[in-house]
């Protein structure tokens, strides 16, 4: 998910709709689905930076583009497997090590795997805050629809 700050609103409601705990600050949320190639190829409407990234991927019509056989990736504790399996499709996740001292080497393998991946998706990320450097200010709430 992306965030770009906004303006605090005056109406309570919306205030507390786009306060995001995790930025300390009110924000509008999208999600960016990127090809493997690092096109952009999905944007979500914004929703309120306190939408959880689940019930925002659940919501926002993404899932809806989904094709069998798709893989989906996402961060630990995204738990949007039945979600995603509804439409034929996969999710990977890295591995983490609940309950165990530490990862398998086929786990450190493909959580290395996965991380080079992420990688290329937070560039994208950068890439379109730097493109458009206005998504990197604050947004007046006038701009939100």
């Amino acid at each position: 998910c992306f965030e770009i700050f906004i303006d605090r609103p005056s109406a309570l409601l919306a205030r507390a709709q786009t306060y995001s705990s995790y930025k300390h600050h009110n924000t509008a949320k999208y999600l960016i689905g990127i090809t493997p190639h690092g096109i952009v190829s999905f944007i979500s409407d914004g929703w309120g930076g306190r939408v959880s990234d689940k019930n925002l991927t659940e919501n926002c019509g993404l899932l809806n583009k989904l094709l069998p056989g798709d893989t989906v990736l996402a961060d630990r504790g995204f738990d949007i497997k039945d979600s995603v399996g509804l439409y034929c499709a996969t999710v990977t996740l890295p591995a983490f090590t609940r309950g165990k001292k530490q990862l398998s080497g086929i786990e450190v393998e493909q959580t290395r795997r996965i991380a080079n991946v992420r990688i290329h998706v937070e560039r994208v990320i950068g890439n379109v805050r730097k493109k458009y450097s206005l998504l990197s200010m604050c947004q007046p709430i006038d701009f939100l629809s």
